[in-house]
Order: C-alpha cells, then sequence, then structure tokens
C-alpha cells in the first residue's frame, strides 16, 4: 500500500495525550491487546463497509480493500502477541471513543457537514489518534510490546492521509479542509472526554461511579 504522506500537518491532532497515558493502559497489557485486536476487526470492517456502499466512486475499490486487508494484518499480529501472553480475545464490547465521536460529528452535520466526506474524515481522525497512541507506546513499553508498535507506527499515517486524499479526490481540497478542521475540534473534545481503562483510546478521566 502506498505510504501516503501529511507534508503540511492536515491531520494534526487538536490536543496531546499525555506520555503518562501509556503507563496507565500498559498495567493491564492483556487487556489493552484485546482491545487493540478489536479496534482493528473494525477498522477492517469500516473500509469494507464503505466500499461497499461507495463502489463507483474512482479508485475506493483500490485503496480500501487494500486498507482492509492490512488491518486484518495488523489484527493477526496483535492477536499473536495477545496469545503468546496468555490472553485472548473477548467478545466485542463497544468503543466509547469511536461511537461519541461518530455522534458529535452527526450533530453538526445539518449546518455544515457531508455524510461521504464525515464519515472518512472520523476514520482518518481516528487513525490519526491511534498513531499518537501507538507512538507512546513504542515509547513506554518492553519486549513484544515495544516490537508491536513499533512496527504498527508506520501504516498509521499511511492510513490517516489516505482517508483525506480520497475526500480530496470525491468533493475537492477546499471543502475538505474546512470540514476537517471542525471536526478535528470536535475530536479533541471527545478524546479528552474518555475515561481511562487499558484501551487504545481511553482517557484520564475517573470512570463515573
Amino acid at each position: 500500500m502506498a505510504a501516503w504522506q501529511d507534508p503540511r500537518g492536515l491531520i494534526a491532532l487538536r490536543w496531546s495525550t499525555g506520555a503518562d497515558w501509556a503507563d496507565l493502559v500498559l498495567a493491564d497489557p492483556l487487556a489493552l491487546l484485546d482491545d487493540h485486536a478489536h479496534c482493528e476487526l473494525g477498522a477492517a470492517a469500516a473500509a469494507q463497509s464503505f466500499l461497499s456502499r461507495h463502489p463507483s466512486i474512482d479508485r475506493v475499490a483500490e485503496k480500501l480493500s487494500a486498507t482492509a486487508i492490512e488491518e486484518l494484518r495488523h489484527f493477526r499480529e496483535v492477536h499473536e502477541v495477545l496469545r503468546s501472553l496468555g490472553g485472548c480475545l473477548s467478545s466485542r464490547a463497544p468503543n466509547a471513543y469511536v461511537e461519541a465521536l461518530h455522534a458529535a460529528v452527526r450533530a453538526t452535520r445539518a449546518r455544515d457537514g457531508d455524510p461521504l466526506i464525515d464519515r472518512l474524515l472520523v476514520s482518518a481522525l481516528i487513525e490519526r489518534r491511534s498513531l499518537e497512541r501507538f507512538e507512546l507506546l513504542a515509547a513506554r513499553a518492553s519486549g513484544a510490546l515495544r516490537e508491536l508498535y513499533a512496527r504498527l507506527v508506520p501504516s498509521e499515517l499511511g492510513h490517516a492521509a489516505l482517508f483525506v486524499h480520497l475526500c480530496f479526490e470525491i468533493r475537492g481540497e477546499a471543502a475538505t479542509v474546512g470540514r476537517l478542521a471542525r471536526i478535528q475540534e470536535l475530536e479533541a473534545e471527545v478524546a479528552r472526554a474518555q475515561s481511562r481503562g487499558p484501551r487504545i483510546h481511553s482517557g484520564f478521566q475517573e470512570r463515573a461511579a
């Protein structure tokens, strides 16, 4: 898959995760890996869903079929580490971050959104947030986990930039950049509001009683 770049920093995050987040989630590595495996499955499913809904858009089949295959390969890598450490894959639990981000974006759509572009840009920012988290984990983890996250880092920016490039092709750069800026603000709010826990997209907030 082509290594798309983001030379102008269009996909920059508006809120940065503190480095101590990695220490919090690494306290329960099996739960973290289980959550991560489900994230990869969800990313593969999202790419396939978009492909099935919009097969006529130029080059979507080529790009998103490759993305889905790569996400499934990542799932296998994460699952292998999970099993090697004595863990197993659990039943799927909802991803609170992803659900909250989609809900926040939908709430602004009547004013300035486009469902097709919004789905792509949400996917781009999920990948960008994952990149940030993988970099933190690669810096703080050890052994098999350090190797895993260091190995996965390069593909995440490529995935994020790919979704933005698809928006450029479908709606044009000017329309995409304006909507991306708004969704970046929403993503920062959603990411800050997440509760603690051994999850790729968790936060620092204490869970409600």
